[in-house]
C-alpha cells in the first residue's frame, strides 16, 4: 500500500509556520484519506492560530476518512465527506462534541456526518489498523499500515519530541519500530527514543 502526504493546510505557531498534512492509503478496496485539513478558516482559530487551508489539495474519491483527533486543523475539511464513514475513537468524538474550545464544533456535526466510533484497537479495512494513541488528546488514534509504516497524526509535532516518549501513545508508536509519518512533518522516518 503506497502513503502518499498531502499538504492540506499550515498554521501559525510557537513563532513559525507549522505544515499541516493529510495522508493517504492506496488500499485495495480504494483510497482511504488520513485526516482532512481545513477548507477555510474560522473566527473561533483566526486570531490566536492564523490557519489556511488549501482545499483544492484534499483527496476528495476516497472510501472513507480515518480522523486521528478532531481538532479544527486535522477535522477541518470532514464537511466535504457527508456520508463517507468517518472512523474515529468514541472518546475523541465524545470530547469534541462536548468540551469548550476544543475544536470548531461544526466541522465535526455537520448535516450528513457519518461517524464510524470505535472504543480501542481495530481493523478498519485489511491492512489498515487503528492504535489508541493518547496524550496529546485523550481520545487521539494512530493508523497502522500492513504492519510497515504508522501515521501517528499529532501523537507528537515532531520526531524529536516523539522520541521524549512521554505519553502512552508516544510509547505505542516508538515501541513498534516502524516507519511513522507525522501531521507537520513532511517526511517519514523511523522515529528513536531520546
Amino acid at each position: 500500500m503506497v502513503i502518499t502526504a498531502h499538504l492540506v493546510a499550515d498554521v501559525q505557531a510557537f513563532g513559525g509556520t507549522f505544515p499541516v498534512f493529510a495522508h493517504t492509503i492506496a488500499h485495495p478496496d480504494g483510497l482511504v484519506l488520513v485526516d482532512t485539513g481545513m477548507t477555510g478558516t474560522h473566527p473561533l482559530v483566526e486570531d490566536e492560530w492564523h490557519p489556511r487551508g488549501y482545499p483544492e489539495r484534499i483527496p476528495r474519491e476516497v472510501v472513507c476518512v480515518i480522523n486521528t483527533h478532531l481538532h479544527f486543523d486535522h477535522c477541518g475539511g470532514n464537511p466535504l465527506f457527508r456520508g463517507v464513514p468517518i472512523h474515529v475513537q468514541a472518546r475523541e468524538l465524545h470530547d469534541a462534541l462536548t468540551e469548550d474550545d476544543y475544536t470548531v464544533r461544526e466541522w465535526v456535526d455537520f448535516d450528513g456526518a457519518n461517524y464510524v466510533e470505535h472504543d480501542g484497537e481495530t481493523e478498519v479495512l485489511p491492512g489498515i489498523r487503528l492504535l489508541p494513541t493518547p496524550g496529546h488528546t485523550a481520545g487521539h488514534q494512530s493508523v497502522v499500515v500492513d504492519g510497515v509504516a504508522v501515521l501517528g497524526g499529532d501523537v507528537a509535532y515532531s520526531f524529536r519530541e516523539l522520541g521524549d516518549a512521554d505519553t502512552e501513545g508516544k510509547r505505542r508508536v516508538l515501541d513498534l519500530g516502524m516507519t511513522t509519518w507525522l501531521a507537520h512533518v513532511e517526511r517519514p522516518t523511523v522515529p528513536r527514543r531520546n
